[in-house]
């Protein structure tokens, strides 16, 4: 896909297998004879002025200048703890930026890395003296299961793995399944493992009673759980009334792919960028030609743990910054994750050879009906004008361990984007002692001897606007604020009215509901002809519950998004992340806080995190797999239309959709039709 001369490479183009390749080449020939360990090889984020040149003249059919095609990559050389971050210009086939990541800063680590630390611990003599402690029943399998260390001190750490133990069925019916669910089943140690020598450097006995120090002891042996299966086959019964849905579109798809990448759809059109951190990126959003958004992602998510009993303390997990969006993606099946007419999207990531990896299939696009659109009915008459709503669903889904996350943008035929996520998968248990009253106040008992904590999942979208023009966005909010009763202006005390208030400089904001405040970008250099207002585009989010973890705790040090509704800060193509670029055992104060302390004017280069999610008290009904979990983000036009953007959507006509009629008995029916025939 890449053009031979790098003139004409687009920007925003998402990375390629041999611009992987390339990279790691580059890195090799820089240190010939040394082994290795590649982390991360992704595009540089490319300068925002340059892009945005690029754009225009591509708008008006003018010379593309040059804007230079770099990656960036971090690496290690095997066995050595020091870690390195170089941007590689891929035209002129050089490193031209070098560092070395500060003691205690760690990439991630990869599926690689994983699988190596979950099969090197059980051959451990000291993983392998708490098993025998155990006195496991014969032919009973142990399961590892590796995730970052956590943090609970201002020291530079040395990067280290937290590894919890899970035994598998002891049902031979169970166990032979490929989905059998060893989660059900943890037991009562847990291993560190250093990442430089691949060592098990200690052993954590977990606590299995309410207080702080309930470890395990010596002569604590395994007391059976009971099976806990979520795939159908193992099921007792499965449901035998549930009818087909078959959603097809005979006349083909709405919309338009090129170059594998630049999505048109119903007066949309935006280049779908896609990376191993953040999944799918949207950029150059527009609307019927004219710019919306030159950047959106999801940023971060913490998932910080309610448990105090060390060393569930330090559980708190940052996916993506840790894992990566792109990294854990799915390959996603036609017909189950996905449904309809489906077109698939292949990425790609690297391996720890600094080889390209493929991920199949890890974007699924189709479009869907989600019902009434508008309609009216005079009354007088009974005639009835219907639309039907349609979106542009964009799906990836990541399996980070135990967890499922469903990451899903939509765009629709009112001109507002969505950001939809749903969260499902098995909870991360806890063991506890059986036979014993546990008054838990952090975690319910979701089966004998099994403990499911709470926590929550505080998730950071990135925003960079580009209101009907790249350079001309303001950050603003509106709040809906009763007027006093004077005599003059409202004697009846009815009246209300809308403030609008403009984010001058970096900081935060929280939202209000009994205020109705709402965060908008505008374009102050344009007017609604109609309203005579600024034409912006606003977020609709609800107030959810921000980080409950104490200010003085790591939790709260390290997720430096979560303790506010929206942070804003100057655009900058070195600040994506608002926890750092490398979450993991980190200390904090190198994210989103920092930054907006800066108190910098923003003018028109501002960018907001929003930040929201879901406080997870678990329920019974949550085990063993969880009912998805459901939570959307919309992003509405506000003055940015003179009139209803969706008025040009065909009526709504039973001759088109095509629906059946269920009878209500064995009389006959005689059904009016509402829509046309």
């Amino acid at each position: 896909m890449i053009a031979k001369s790098p003139k004409t490479i687009h920007p925003l183009l998402t990375l390629q297998p041999q611009e992987v390749t390339a990279t790691s080449d580059i890195i090799r020939q820089t240190y010939p004879g040394q082994d290795i360990v590649f982390r991360i090889i992704a595009i540089k984020e490319p300068r925002r002025s340059l892009v945005v040149a690029f754009l225009e003249a591509e708008r008006s059919s003018q010379p593309l200048p040059h804007v230079p095609r770099c990656t960036y990559v971090s690496y290690q050389f095997k066995g050595q703890p020091e870690a390195f971050e170089d941007i590689i210009d891929l035209g002129a086939e050089k490193v031209v930026f070098h560092k070395e990541l500060p003691k205690g800063v760690h990439p991630p680590a990869g599926t690689d890395d994983m699988l190596a630390v979950q099969q090197l611990v059980l051959e451990d003599e000291l993983v392998k003296a708490e098993i025998a402690r155990l006195k496991l029943p014969e032919g009973a399998e142990v399961v590892p299961e590796a995730w970052p260390y956590g943090k609970d001190t201002n020291e530079a750490d040395l990067k280290q793995y937290q590894v919890w133990f899970f035994l598998g069925s002891l049902d031979p019916k169970n166990r032979a399944h490929p989905s059998s669910n060893h989660f059900a089943h943890p037991l009562d140690f847990s291993a560190i493992v250093d990442d430089v020598t691949k060592k098990v450097v200690k052993i954590d006995r977990l606590p299995m009673g309410e207080g702080l120090y309930s470890q395990s002891t010596d002569d604590e042996v395994y007391q059976p759980q009971p099976d806990a299966e979520y795939a159908s086959e193992l099921q007792p019964s499965l449901r035998q009334d549930v009818k087909r849905i078959i959603i097809s579109q005979p006349e083909g798809v709405s919309f338009t792919v090129e170059d594998d990448q630049v999505i048109s759809w119903q007066k949309w059109k935006f280049h779908m960028d896609f990376n191993w951190r953040e999944g799918v990126v949207l950029r150059d959003v527009c609307y019927d030609g004219r710019p919306v958004f030159y950047r959106l992602a999801l940023a971060e998510m913490t998932v910080p743990y309610a448990d105090p009993r060390p060393p569930f303390h330090r559980k708190s997990a940052y996916d993506l910054g840790e894992g990566g969006v792109g990294n854990t993606a799915n390959n996603l099946a036609l017909g189950c994750d996905c449904l309809g007419a489906i077109r698939y999207f292949d990425r790609w990531v690297n391996d720890s050879q600094g080889r390209p990896e493929i991920r199949e299939n890890c974007i699924c696009m189709h479009e869907v009906d989600t019902g009434v659109g508008w309609k009216h009915t005079n009354y007088r008459n009974m005639r009835a004008e219907v639309t039907r709503s349609r979106e542009l669903v964009i799906q990836t889904i990541m399996t980070i361990s135990n967890y499922e996350y469903i990451l899903i943008w939509t765009l629709d035929t009112a001109a507002a984007i969505h950001y939809e996520i749903r969260a499902t998968g098995i909870m991360s248990v806890v063991p506890m002692r059986q036979g014993v009253d546990h008054d838990l106040d952090y975690g319910i008992i979701v089966a004998p001897g099994v403990m499911a904590p709470s926590h929550q999942h505080i998730f950071c979208l990135r925003m960079d606007p580009a209101i009907d023009g790249y350079n001309t966005s303001t950050i603003t909010y509106n709040e809906s604020i009763a007027k006093p009763v004077t005599k003059a202006r409202n004697p009846f005390g009815v009246a209300y009215g809308l403030e609008a208030h403009e984010i001058h400089r970096s900081g935060h904001l929280d939202l209000e509901p009994s205020r109705n405040r709402i965060v908008k970008f505008i374009n102050k250099e344009k007017v609604n002809a109609v309203t005579g207002k600024n034409p912006g585009y606003a977020i609709h989010v609800p107030a959810t519950q921000l980080q409950l973890s104490h200010a003085t705790s790591t939790h709260a040090s390290r997720a430096e998004f979560a303790d506010h509704h929206f942070y804003f800060t100057k655009q900058c193509e070195d600040e994506l992340y608002p926890a750092g670029d490398y979450p993991w055992q980190s200390m904090g104060g190198d994210g989103v806080r920092g930054w907006a302390a800066r108190n910098e004017k923003l003018e028109s280069q501002g960018v907001a995190w929003v930040n929201f999610g879901f406080t997870h008290n678990p329920r019974p009904e949550d085990w063993p797999v969880m009912p998805c979990e459901v939570f959307r983000v919309a992003i509405k036009p506000s003055h940015f239309f003179e009139k209803n953007p969706a008025l040009d959507m065909p009526a709504s006509r039973q001759s088109v959709n095509q629906s059946s009629l269920v009878p209500k008995d064995d009389k006959e029916v005689v059904v009016g039709s509402c829509c046309g025939k």
